[in-house]
């Protein structure tokens, strides 16, 4: 009597096993998405930025020609560097009442953009003016300028569509070597008040209104 029963449990389990395998695996199946009814969707490129393959405004090195009223370099040329994105150091020489030479900075504010401000200083050296002769209404005078030196601090802005570039710069030129005129000749034996400051405007330093041309060299 305990023998069948024994059995018909052993059946009854086994019966259970079996039946219970199946409906497990079924709900495993179900619980799994269908990846074959999935789209495939490309990957989005990686950002960048629009300007990722564009060389810089700024040429590494430029040629420029300047000219103007009280330029560091007078009517002449001058090379520039690049030794950041921002910065730029040069040098040049010219003439204007007398040979000029010198070195400069230049600090651009956005060089990113095709106008930017910028700052600048520059010294240069003015080299002497011999024998000049000037007058005013009944006065006149003759006077030299020896060899003097100015510092120059400058602001304006800097266009450059592509390889070429323009410079509108304002500023102001500081003698610092002293007065460089000496007087051989006066109407009243001495230059009067005027005559001095006219000498003084011709002279080296100043006020700065000039334009300069960038070609740029490189890439």
């Amino acid at each position: 009597m305990i023998t069948p029963t024994i059995r018909a449990i052993g059946a009854a389990f086994s019966l259970a096993v079996f039946t219970t395998l199946p409906l497990q695996a079924q709900s495993e199946l179900a619980a799994k998405p269908d990846t074959s009814r999935l789209t495939a969707r490309p990957l989005p490129p990686p950002a960048a930025s629009a300007a990722a393959g564009r060389p810089p405004l700024y040429r590494p090195s430029s040629l420029g020609m300047s000219l103007g009223w009280g330029a560091p370099y007078g009517w002449g040329f001058e090379y520039s560097q690049l030794v950041s994105p921002n910065l730029e150091v040069n040098g040049g020489l010219g003439v204007g009442l007398g040979g000029k030479i010198g070195v400069g900075v230049r600090y651009y504010i956005e060089p990113t953009k095709r106008v930017s401000p910028f700052f600048g200083a520059n010294l240069a050296r003015s080299g002497r003016f011999a024998n000049v002769t000037l007058a005013i209404d009944d006065e006149e005078v003759q006077y030299s300028l020896r060899p003097s030196g100015v510092l120059h601090l400058r602001t304006g802005l800097r266009w450059q569509p592509g390889r070429f570039g323009m410079l509108g710069t304002f500023g102001y030129g500081l003698v610092f070597t002293g007065d460089p005129a000496t007087y051989h000749y006066a109407t009243y034996g001495r230059p009067s008040k005027e005559m001095r400051s006219l000498v003084r405007f011709f002279g080296p330093g100043g006020p700065e209104v000039s334009l300069g041309f960038l070609i740029g060299l490189g890439y």
